[in-house]
């Protein structure tokens, strides 16, 4: 998996560039990435927006289920449920995404952001059908 992400990660494009996702590290069943969100991503009170903060858990959770599979499966999001706990200020936070249970259908999947001084700011449940990526020919 390391390989892999730090692969698709090392010249991100698209929201990946935009999110500045960055791919950490794994133990077991959680993987770990970094986010950084600058002034686009602010709402009128300075913090960033709460849809900032679900598509960059959506981001990280697609991109370790994807990693997991090496990319020859992605996840189509049927279910993206939120919990928001605290504000976020603009800057770098961490993402720890945890499998729940990835089955031959239907993969379910957590994902935590934290602030910098490592306080849970939000919870992401996400449920998604496995979709096998077609291989592309030269």
């Amino acid at each position: 998996m390391k390989e892999f992400l730090d692969e698709m990660l090392g010249n991100p494009s698209g929201i990946n560039k935009f999110l500045n996702l960055k791919y950490e590290s794994s133990k077991g069943e959680e993987h770990y990435f970094s986010v950084t969100f600058d002034e686009s991503s602010m709402n009128p009170r300075g913090f960033v927006q709460g849809g900032m903060i679900t598509a960059a858990l959506d981001q990280a959770s697609s991109m370790a289920f994807i990693g997991n599979n090496n990319g020859t499966a992605a996840p189509l999001s049927t279910d993206l449920h939120t919990l928001f706990h605290r504000s976020l200020p603009v800057g770098e936070a961490n993402i720890t995404v945890k499998f729940i249970k990835i089955g031959r259908q239907i993969a379910t999947m957590e994902a935590r952001i934290f602030d910098e001084n490592d306080k849970l700011v939000a919870t992401l449940m996400h449920t998604a059908v496995n979709f096998a990526i077609p291989k592309q020919e030269d």
